[in-house]
């Protein structure tokens, strides 16, 4: 595994690229520096019960079923991981 970016963040912004493209655009507001940072990532898994890890998992075929981007907020900790080729956005209320 490898950790490709980290760090504590307000909100989360989840779309789709393009119908031919299975990616999830991701993009991490931080509202305290206005620094948005922009990923493209194969998965997005969330949690809001830090202390117990179990994840809501959205792929590229959840989020175009969706038809609208999904924004999480109150976000406190996210991390950009890759592993075995796949780009994981793991993020935590």
């Amino acid at each position: 595994m490898r950790v490709l970016d980290s760090g504590y963040t307000d909100q989360v912004l989840l779309d789709t690229i393009s119908e031919e493209v299975l990616r999830i655009k991701a993009t991490v507001c931080n509202s305290l520096q206005d620094l948005n940072k922009l990923y493209m990532v194969d998965r997005a898994l969330y949690t809001n019960t830090p202390g117990i890890p179990l994840y809501m998992e959205f792929t590229p075929q959840i989020m175009r079923a969706m038809k609208t981007p999904l924004i999480i907020s109150e976000v406190k900790l996210y991390t950009v991981e890759r592993v075995w080729g796949m780009r994981t956005l793991r993020i935590t209320r």
